[in-house]
């Protein structure tokens, strides 16, 4: 009875719409032909910014085509009059629309929810997928616009389920694109049958970020962890199925000396001395009580050097008191010795990158890695392996602060909608900060991730070399003494 009593207010509602959607005449007297048409073209784009396309595209439509015969009419010079007409018949048009609209928001609130959440994580560039779903999507606008109100109704839970798969599906390709055509090429390659064990490992990996995400699509941070698991399991097993088939051409003897000599490397870097007279077992067994040993040895030089460092303090601190030093005067000395340090620091730290690999320099009190050499899949937030040995260097750089407060930066070029640049330069500002804080380079609460998309640009987009500069990674360091 509720649901008849609905239908039968809606159908009221349409036909009062319809009745009120009246043309509003052209001011004729007063407005030149061109003016008229311009004003309608921009009613047009400002309905369109709405999404009253979508919402009633029946009815937009006939205000486009009213758009198009008034704008050929003022290219002939045809009658002001002609002119008129239609652009008063493509603002009635366009009035009704925009009150269809309305309906279709009311109606359909939900539903559009879920289509501009699929829609701002790209969800239209899966092609196919989201075709077909938006497709189910305008046929509920049209009802709507056709009075057939409980079709609309009926149907908009099932088209919102669908949006919201395609949004989800739109998060696994943008996190797992990468490692899917990474495991894709290695099954043409036949990859499964060289190290299948290692195939095996890549595959759940791969499954259980699929998994991850399905179930909890909006925890980005876990999201960029899963996804570098399997990016990092894809390409162990590559580098598993290289070194098998390298094993695999050489004898057995010839593979016992290469095994030998890797090891015997790593006994003389950690001091473990000749270990070639000794069974693999034992020598690793060696390699691994030598390795704890340095660790061992690193800690207590660490808790010595504190220790020292404690005192040095001490003593300055006394030293302060027996001279007599003001607040003041202690305070430009902590400056000074501050402003020392950092430049000290800064000069150490421009000395890890090469001139490709990075710029580094000084702003206010922090310090700024400007990273050239990092590289992103293009549309893509994933770190590659290739970007490792770079990041770190970062880590280096940022241990050599002790323990700073980092903020990672994400730039982006102006191509392409604003609102996805800006999703894109956060979710790969994020990326960047997920490896430092996985690899322990500081706790998580001191480093932040912000992404800025186009708005800080460092060079003029219109040129590709000026894109290129402005799409970079930005690392900005906070001593916790500020110079």
């Amino acid at each position: 009875m509720k649901k008849n009593r609905w239908i039968f207010l809606s159908g009221l509602l349409l036909a009062f719409i319809s009745a009120c959607a009246t043309p509003q005449p052209a001011n004729i007297s007063s407005d030149s032909p061109e003016q008229l048409v311009s004003q309608l073209e921009q009613s047009l784009t400002s309905a369109r910014d709405n999404q009253v396309n979508v919402l009633a595209p029946g009815s937009f439509n006939d205000a486009q085509l009213s758009f198009n015969k008034a704008k050929k009419a003022l290219d002939h010079g045809e009658k002001l009059s002609a002119i008129g007409r239609y652009v008063n018949a493509g603002n009635a048009s366009l009035k009704k629309a925009e009150e269809i609209a309305q309906v279709s928001r009311t109606i359909l609130g939900e539903t559009n929810k879920a289509r501009e959440k699929a829609l701002k994580v790209g969800a239209d560039k899966l092609g196919k997928p989201y075709n077909e779903v938006n497709k189910r999507y305008l046929e509920l606008t049209k009802a709507i616009e056709n009075d057939n109100l409980s079709y609309a109704q009926k149907n908009a839970a099932k088209v919102q389920a669908a949006f919201r798969d395609v949004e989800i599906m739109a998060i696994k390709d943008a996190a797992l694109g990468n490692a899917r055509q990474m495991l894709a090429d290695a099954e043409d390659a036949k990859v499964q049958k060289i190290a299948p064990q290692a195939y095996s490992d890549a595959l759940k990996a791969l499954n259980e970020a699929e998994t991850f995400v399905a179930q909890n699509p909006y925890k980005n941070e876990s999201i960029n962890q899963k996804a570098a698991n399997a990016e990092f399991m894809v390409q162990r097993m590559i580098s598993i199925s290289e070194s098998s088939q390298t094993f695999e051409k050489m004898e057995p003897e010839a593979s016992a000396l290469y095994l030998e000599e890797l090891l015997s490397r790593v006994g003389k870097a950690s001091g473990a001395g000749e270990l070639r007279d000794k069974g693999i077992e034992n020598q690793i067994s060696t390699l691994t009580d030598a390795a704890f040993a340095v660790e061992q040895k690193n800690k207590m030089l660490e808790d010595e050097s504190k220790g020292y460092q404690a005192q040095i303090a001490d003593l300055k601190q006394q030293l302060a008191g027996l001279q007599g030093y003001s607040r003041e005067q202690e305070a430009a000395k902590q400056k000074l010795a501050a402003e020392r340090e950092f430049n000290e620091r800064f000069n150490q730290v421009q000395s890890y990158f090469q001139a490709d690999e990075a710029e580094v320099y000084k702003q206010g009190g922090q310090l700024v890695i400007r990273l050239r050499g990092i590289n992103f899949p293009v549309g893509q937030a994933t770190l590659t392996p290739d970007n490792y040995t770079l990041l770190s260097k970062v880590q280096k750089a940022i241990r050599t602060f002790d323990q700073p407060t980092v903020t990672i930066e994400g730039h982006t070029d102006s191509t392409g909608a604003k609102a996805v640049n800006q999703e894109l330069s956060q979710k790969r500002a994020q990326a960047v900060k997920t490896y430092l804080v996985a690899n322990n380079t500081l706790p998580e609460y001191r480093i932040r991730a912000a992404g800025y998309g186009p708005d800080r640009p460092l060079a003029p987009n219109t040129t590709a070399e000026g894109r290129a500069i402005n799409r970079r990674i930005d690392v900005l360091i906070m001593p916790a003494k500020k110079p």
